[in-house]
């Protein structure tokens, strides 16, 4: 089985709106794309990224949030139009990101606009986006879990939180699935690691989540929120994050992840091919890293 991840697409423009019409965080936020965002994530280098994941074939999309800038209504019913063209909700799984989720209005615009790709679809679920999950999609042997990190924060900060009781969730779902021999695939938007971002963008309970990963150590572990790509481990478990999918920054350009799964009698084999874009005749994605490894049955 193919997999894709790819994240931080913000794909959403501000054109239409000005300083005078927002109110709380939403200036700061505006003010940052005017300066530097529109300018970095160009939709050009997003259309390129997303006929090259085509050309992958993959069964399923996993991404990692920040679809929109601000978390306006109208950048969730333009992500969500923009969604609907990338594939049906059986093919692509998405989690939120900060900049998706970004003021107290934000979720309950997600929640009526993008609950199929989200897979949510209780009406707590739209109300309460701590109570919708973890969420677990099941293929082939594989459990797909999303997590929400994404919480509206003060200004100048972008930090995530899990909260006590979506990782107490998250530990009885990793149990079961490691239980019934399934391969663990964790998405998060924020570094699920210490160490991984600035303080300031960092999860508030990412030692507390340290150390369920520590104990119930997720096969693989996705997330964004960095727009540059990195890898880590903890234990068994290994950590990926991707560079934006419409980044235009010459150190970090546009990226993406593709995971080929297979299952033999005792064991899944892993191969995890980064892809970045590279200028030339013509323009093109090109390999820049392969690992490969094993993960035995009974881990999960």
């Amino acid at each position: 089985m193919r997999l894709i991840h790819i994240t931080d697409p913000h794909l959403t423009s501000l054109d239409a709106w000005s300083l005078t019409r927002l109110r709380g965080k939403r200036w700061q936020g505006y003010l940052s794309w005017q300066r530097n965002r529109q300018w970095q994530h160009r939709a050009d280098m997003l259309s390129r990224l997303m006929a090259a994941v085509r050309a992958e074939n993959a069964a399923h999309w996993l991404l990692t949030g920040d679809l929109a800038q601000i978390g306006l209504p109208d950048e969730i019913a333009a992500a969500a139009d923009w969604l609907r063209a990338a594939g049906t909700p059986e093919k692509v799984f998405l989690i939120p990101g900060n900049h998706d989720v970004y003021a107290a209005d934000s979720w309950p615009a997600i929640a009526a606009q993008w609950s199929k790709y989200l897979h949510i679809d209780t009406p707590a679920d739209r109300v309460d986006p701590g109570a919708a999950y973890p969420v677990l999609r099941e293929c082939n042997g594989v459990a797909f879990i999303g997590l929400n990190s994404a919480v509206p924060t003060a200004p100048f900060l972008a930090r995530g939180d899990l909260g006590k009781a979506q990782r107490e969730r998250l530990s009885v779902v990793l149990a079961d699935v490691h239980r019934r021999g399934l391969l663990s695939c964790v998405l998060i938007h924020h570094p699920p690691l210490p160490g991984l971002t600035h303080w300031r963008k960092a999860l508030a309970d990412v030692h507390a989540l340290q150390t369920l990963v520590r104990e119930q150590q997720p096969a693989i572990m996705l997330h964004g929120h960095e727009h540059r790509n990195f890898d880590a481990r903890c234990g068994a478990t290994r950590v990926f994050a991707t560079a934006s999918a419409s980044s235009v920054r010459t150190k970090y350009l546009a990226s993406y992840r593709v995971f080929d799964l297979h299952r033999d009698a005792t064991s899944w084999q892993i191969t995890m091919t980064l892809k970045q874009f590279q200028h030339g005749s013509p323009d093109t994605f090109v390999i820049r890293e392969q690992q490969t490894w094993r993960r035995p049955l009974s881990s999960g």
